[in-house]
């Protein structure tokens, strides 16, 4: 129980810290985008510009725009309007009237058995309400059915032959499939020399199929309107079906068309049969007109060649098969605008371009100072002020200013670097929360002294004094920076350096121990040169320690200092003056605690050539417990 209970806190506690973190991580801020100085002057200059110069252009470039492309679009979204409007109006009654005669054939109130006189009467009264009309049909499941034409002006019941019988059942087996009312494919009727449309209707009882109601609809009235638009509006228009073939179009009165004599193949003119030189542009010919189309949403396709500029609209409420109503232009009726469109385009483009090399000249100029004084900066950043180049003056004052105050800067920063640890300046840098607070850690202190000091400056000049302090500092530091350690200070003739901070390291005694051994090394080296050089050599105490200590902000407001401060400071110090009781091997001896042997031993390995000798447990002032303390040997060449 106790486990089950554990192992659900367990996933409860799973749960909260993925939380935690995918909130965390939603709240952290995009970094922000930079733009190169070179592109945000170019941008910017080049923006004032088009603003003061290109505003000219735009306002007449829209103008123009308006006065052709805006103005054809509207125009063409009005007339194909007006035109799928007409069609709905000589469509949509006959969908009423279809649905009715269905609805009064399903409920009894016509039938052709003892009411076949009055349902002749009521298909009589459609042909009156309604034009263009030219056929209503009802054919029954069973029996004889009723087909009904007007002829000069009279509606006769049309008996029937073979080839209606056939169609009859044809279309019955279609009808019986049928959801709802459907309008058949168009087809064309040779003695009225027009298309006709039919609507089919089923006619059910319940569940049970009655029968099929056929409206057929002549677009006479279509064909005729086309026309008139054309000789009072000068507005050249058509419909056509499928794409391919003509429904409407105003050629359709003067030319008599024999497609074909089996009508229920629908043999309508195609447009090819239709001498309109203008319809060459429905199979590709031409450009499309994207720019048109811009300006009319409601616009399928619009296309343009040398002589004409077609514009057409699909219509999907007659069949499954769109109807398509189009429009014709002649391209000379608007070529005028559009040449003028096309020069005011061509000038503003040279104004464009004048504009976007002399902004880009400009901006040239002044990125090449501002990018000096940035580069100098960006160098800067490395703390390496020896790299950083000085800023030349520049013509423009607040430029020169600049360069002037930034070269000052680096001159006292050049004198700042001198006296502050940069490794450790740049380390706070990338974990800057290391340098707002102090923390408890483990770390690996190393103290250096030179013995005999007072007595090997007693024949030196304060000069020289102070060159073999730096020449030794040198040296030592360039052992402790090579392990990655810190120099945290110069005492006189002592050094002092940590291991583990500000960035948290495991082999930090590892290294500390390395830096060490290369200590030993670097000073045995350095004698030899001191002797051929007939310098006295120089022998060093080294101190090793590695325990918990605190690392920060330690100091005052006028001055502060990122230290260690602790036990295990004084003890790596009390280590370091430990070595003179010791006989000092090869000018340098390097004492450290069995912490930092235990620590750092298996780190170093097998092959690092450093080697351990215990030299016993011996009391440190500060300390009641006693220090194992052990020697370090570096590797023999």
């Amino acid at each position: 129980m106790d486990k089950a209970v554990a192992k659900a806190d367990s996933v409860v506690a799973e749960t909260r810290a993925k939380e935690q973190e995918e909130e965390t991580s939603s709240k952290k801020v995009r970094p922000p985008i930079h733009v190169p100085l070179a592109l945000a002057l170019v941008g910017g200059v080049t923006l004032l510009i088009l603003i003061a110069v290109g505003s000219v252009l735009i306002i007449t470039l829209a103008g123009a725009s308006e006065n052709t492309f805006s103005l054809i679009g509207r125009q063409a979204t009005t007339s194909l309007d007006l035109l799928e409007s007409r069609i709905n109006s000589q469509l949509e009654p006959i969908e009423i009237v279809g649905d009715d005669l269905a609805v009064q054939f399903a409920d009894g109130r016509l039938n052709l058995d003892d009411r076949r006189e009055r349902a002749f009467d009521t298909f009589r009264g459609v042909f009156a309400s309604l034009p263009q009309v030219t056929a209503v049909l009802f054919i029954p499941v069973e029996g004889e059915a009723l087909r009904t034409t007007i002829t000069e002006g009279i509606v006769i019941e049309v008996p029937p032959n073979p080839r209606v019988l056939q169609r009859q059942r044809t279309a019955l087996e279609n009808a019986h499939q049928q959801p709802g009312p459907e309008w058949s494919a168009p087809f064309w009727i040779q003695n009225i020399n027009r298309a006709v449309v039919t609507q089919l209707v089923p006619v059910r009882r319940g569940e049970d199929f009655f029968g099929l109601i056929a409206v057929t609809v002549s677009l006479d009235n279509i064909v005729q309107f086309l026309a008139d638009l054309e000789r009072l509006e000068k507005l050249s228009s058509f419909i056509l079906y499928d794409r391919d073939f003509v429904l409407g179009h105003p050629l359709l009165l003067e030319t008599d068309f024999n497609p074909g004599t089996d009508f229920a193949d629908n043999p309508l003119p195609t447009v090819d049969d239709v001498p309109d030189p203008a319809f060459r542009l429905l199979n590709g010919a031409g450009d499309r007109a994207d720019q048109l189309l811009q300006n009319a949403p409601t616009v399928t396709d619009a296309r343009v060649d040398d002589d004409f500029i077609i514009i057409t609209r699909d219509v999907n409420n007659f069949g499954p098969i769109p109807w398509t109503v189009g429009l014709k232009f002649r391209t000379d009726d608007v070529s005028g605008e559009v040449d003028r469109l096309r020069s005011i385009a061509i000038a503003g483009l040279i104004v464009l371009i004048i504009a976007v090399i002399v902004g880009f000249l400009f901006a040239r100029l002044l990125n090449q100072k501002i990018g000096q004084l940035a580069t100098a900066a960006e160098t800067m950043s490395g703390l390496d002020m020896a790299k950083v180049p000085p800023v030349p003056d520049s013509f423009l004052s607040e430029l020169s200013n600049a360069a002037n105050a930034f070269n000052t800067m680096i001159g006292a920063l050049r004198w700042f670097e001198t006296y502050v640890p940069k490794s450790l300046v740049l380390r706070l840098m990338q974990q800057p929360d290391e340098a707002s607070r102090s923390v408890e850690r483990e770390l690996t202190i190393l103290f250096t002294d030179i013995s005999g000091f007072s007595t090997l400056a007693e024949d030196l000049t304060a000069e020289q004094t102070a060159s073999l302090l730096n020449a030794h500092f040198e040296l030592l530091s360039n052992c402790v920076e090579a392990e990655g350690g810190t120099v945290d200070k110069f005492i006189g003739d002592s050094l002092m350096a940590f291991w583990g901070a500000p960035e948290e390291v495991e082999d930090h005694a590892a290294r500390a121990l390395r830096a060490g051994a290369a200590i030993q090394e670097a000073i045995v080296s350095d004698n030899f040169k001191r002797v051929a050089a007939d310098k006295q050599p120089v022998s060093v105490r080294v101190g090793i320690h590695t325990g918990k200590a605190i690392i920060g902000n330690i100091g005052s407001k006028s001055r502060i200092n990122y230290t260690v401060v602790g036990d295990t400071v004084n003890v790596a110090s009390r280590l370091e003056q430990l070595s003179k009781d010791f006989e000092i091997r090869d000018q340098c001896v390097v004492l450290v605690s069995k912490e930092s042997c235990d620590s750092g031993k298996d780190a170093l390995g097998e092959d690092s050539g450093i080697t351990f000798s215990e030299i016993g447990d011996h009391n440190v002032r500060g300390r009641s417990k006693p220090v194992t303390v052990f020697r370090v040997y570096a590797a023999e060449k």
